[in-house]
């Protein structure tokens, strides 16, 4: 039989060791492969009942008890199912939730998936339009939950899942919901991949091996894309699109799924990013193309894009400000602070911006139109609005920290305060 990879003297961390235990012939081979190679972390058999059919609970037991007799622990957790994309999905994702909700930092988390798994992911992920990335197919290993996922198994094939369980005379679980034809996965392994492999009987094997290479070329991808991610991110937080007019499309898309990950937010879908991509190279120099899904928006505005994960703050506002070191705005604007007084020296009123305001700037002889000011700072033309405007009775007295008129500079000086505009992160 294969070895296991990665074995265990070469696993990360040093918490316990988390079996993914259904009880079917995958997790029971590997229990019983790791009690002959594991012993110096604690190994701990985790089932997740997800109480989709009558006889789950039944299976969880069953599963219990067989782990307690090979001598280990086993751990039965119930899966909190979700709205998602589809039944199957929703039944991995509430997996992997209830499995990273009872890891701890430094854990492992063990999961038999194996080459013939491999190969159905590659296939699937291929049909469904799936980049270089997902053509990977399922890593060896890799972070997660403050710990570890390992995949020990991808080098055994299904047969010799069976072999081994044969000789050791154990009889896995099955669950129906492996052979249940609404779920894709099931699709391609007993109909769509048989029958590919009775024309072409390597059709698993070149699978695989298409994994490994499209991994090995995302490898050299994210060592290039992080190249340009480092040349163009400027101070502001933007990102820089000066002189890729002649990047394939790809490039940039890559740069912006990065770009993402960087600020921690799951990346947009890939055919968004393609659209907004082809929309970035067909803007007119005063279009604005917007990248909006459920974890953020991306802006481009004079050849930057501008990244955020926060809602927008309503169109109009106000907040009186009368008392108090700090006013918290609406929104993503953050806070307003005096600092050297405990209130604001006059009372204030702070407002969203409107059309055609003017303010004449402590120093200055006449009155400016605030959108100039603000595009001359260079402030992308969304943020314009949404820059907090300090009313001091009827008169416009100052545009978030940076621009105050007299009146309400010499009241800030006289209480030796200054007015600080505190902004949240994207």
């Amino acid at each position: 039989m294969p070895d296991l990879n990665p074995h265990p003297k070469h696993w990360p961390g040093d918490g316990r060791a988390l079996l993914a235990f259904s009880g079917g012939p995958d997790s029971l081979c590997l229990l019983h492969c790791l009690r002959k190679t594991l012993n110096h972390r604690r190994l701990i058999c985790v089932h997740v009942d997800h109480r989709l059919d009558p006889d789950s609970g039944k299976r969880a037991q069953q599963a219990r008890a067989m782990a307690e007799a090979a001598g280990i622990e086993c751990v039965v957790l119930p899966g909190q199912h979700h709205a998602g994309p589809g039944p199957e999905a929703s039944a991995r994702q509430a997996r992997y939730r209830a499995l990273e909700e009872f890891m701890d930092t430094g854990d492992i988390l063990l999961t038999a998936h194996h080459a013939d798994d491999q190969a159905e992911t590659v296939l699937l992920r291929l049909l469904r339009g799936a980049s270089p990335a997902g053509l990977s197919g399922i890593p060896r290993l890799r972070r997660f939950a403050g710990g570890w996922l390992a995949r020990p198994l991808l080098d055994w094939t299904r047969e010799d899942i069976e072999r081994h369980l044969d000789h050791l005379d154990l009889d896995p679980l099955h669950d129906p919901a492996n052979d249940d034809p609404a779920f894709d996965r099931n699709i391609i392994r007993h109909q769509v991949l048989p029958e590919i492999c009775r024309h072409w009987p390597g059709a698993r094997r070149a699978l695989r091996r298409t994994g490994r290479l499209c991994a090995g070329a995302t490898e050299t991808l994210a060592v290039l894309t992080r190249e340009d991610l480092d040349t163009r991110q400027q101070p502001d937080l933007s990102l820089s699109l000066e002189d890729t007019g002649n990047w394939p499309a790809f490039r940039i898309g890559e740069m912006i799924r990065q770009w993402c990950h960087d600020e921690g937010l799951d990346s947009p879908p890939g055919r968004r990013v393609e659209r907004f991509v082809d929309q970035l190279r067909d803007a007119a120099g005063d279009r604005q193309p917007q990248l909006s899904w459920s974890a953020g928006h991306i802006r481009s505005w004079r050849k930057r894009l501008w990244l955020s994960r926060l809602p927008d703050p309503p169109e109009t506002w106000s907040c009186r400000w009368t008392q108090g070191q700090r006013l918290q705005l609406p929104g993503k604007l953050g806070s307003l602070r005096i600092d050297g007084a405990t209130d604001p020296p006059l009372p204030l009123e702070v407002r969203s911006g409107r059309a055609g305001e003017r303010l004449k700037v402590d120093g200055s002889s006449h009155h400016r139109k605030v959108g100039q000011l603000l595009a001359e700072a260079g402030v992308p033309p969304w943020e314009r609005p949404h820059w907090p405007r300090i009313w001091l009775e009827d008169q416009l007295a100052g545009v978030g920290e940076r621009w105050l008129s007299t009146p309400l500079r010499e009241a800030l000086d006289q209480a030796r305060a200054r007015l600080i505009w505190e902004t949240a992160s994207v």
